[in-house]
């Protein structure tokens, strides 16, 4: 006989969109797809049909190595890490036993976990994070918001993840956010805050995705002030998290992060001027007990959260 080779299916429901694959234990991943969310109505019906219709190619392929489904979904979460209680963008999945459903249709077993708790497990056990003592994971996509994960586990303090650090107020004569908070880090540095400063700088509707390609290329100077704008505000942010959470390590990830060194040096310069030596001098005089804090770009990419959706299943049969 074969030896067995173990398959997680992940599936991270975000947003603007939910993405899908295969995973093994070493953190690759194939079979990548993904779907429209499209859950900002009242009835989750349309959703499930096009993630069954999605997973259900994914258990086929997989099929007797899978060791189950592994969620990332966005929105705070209940304590029984079942339900989304606090999905801006996603209401039509607020309080809906999505793990119940998933397990209802495969019979097999299922973990779900806050979008920024999986994108932290995905990049401290499968990317940048690994041997990292405290790290924190800033996810940045159609919302926004860290985790951090403290000696190989997640620091959970309510709705499945560290605290709703995306709503950190950053400008409080700043737009509300969809959350109804002003000048929020999720409600400037999100998608839709990418787009409201593309609408006020081209003086017409241009997409994020647009946006971060064109800065990361680094030809059109009005995409790149953009996000170096939103670099700026994100150093701000992490600058305040960071007298929180003490970080040794900060990674960038998701969607946003892909706009790559304009993003990355705006957010070091920012974070630099507002902190100092605070954390060089608690290094340089405590005698280990602190570190400086390093700033970088997350290594899953846009993948970082189905990665982390699978991290559970495999620690629970001792992959991990």
């Amino acid at each position: 006989m074969s030896e067995r080779k173990p398959i997680v299916l992940g599936i991270d429901i975000g947003g603007t969109n939910t993405k899908l694959g295969l995973i093994r234990p070493d953190g690759s991943l194939t079979h990548a797809s993904k779907i429209p969310t499209e859950a900002r109505g009242n009835d989750p019906a349309p959703f499930f049909s096009r993630l069954f219709a999605a997973t259900d190619a994914l258990v086929r392929q997989a099929g007797p190595d899978l060791l189950g489904i592994g969620i990332s979904t966005h929105g705070e979460i209940d304590r029984e890490r079942r339900r989304p209680v606090i999905a801006g963008n996603t209401p039509a999945l607020r309080n809906v036993d999505v793990r119940g459903e998933v397990e209802r249709q495969y019979g097999l077993p299922v973990v779900m976990n806050n979008d920024l708790t999986a994108h932290a497990l995905g990049e401290y056990f499968f990317g940048c994070g690994r041997g990292i003592e405290r790290f924190m994971c800033l996810a940045m996509g159609t919302g926004l918001g860290a985790a951090v994960i403290v000696d190989g586990k997640p620091l959970i303090i309510d709705g499945g993840n560290s605290g709703n650090t995306g709503l950190i107020i950053l400008d409080p004569t700043g737009p509300r956010d969809s959350n109804g908070i002003r000048g929020s880090a999720e409600g400037l540095c999100g998608v839709p805050g990418i787009e409201r400063l593309a609408r006020e700088r081209y003086g017409r509707p241009v997409p994020a995705h647009e946006v971060i390609a064109a800065a990361r290329a680094g030809e059109d100077p009005v995409a790149v002030g953009i996000i170096r704008q939103i670099g700026t505000w994100i150093g701000q942010t992490l600058a305040s998290l960071s007298v929180i959470f003490y970080p040794h390590r900060i990674a960038l990830t998701g969607g946003t992060a892909s706009s790559g060194k304009v993003l990355l040096d705006a957010c070091r310069a920012q974070f630099d001027y507002l902190v100092g030596d605070f954390f060089r001098d608690l290094a340089a005089n405590t005698g280990g007990n602190f570190r400086d804090v390093e700033i970088v770009l997350g290594e899953g990419g846009g993948d970082t959260g189905i990665l982390g959706a699978a991290v559970e299943l495999f620690q629970q049969h001792g992959f991990l």
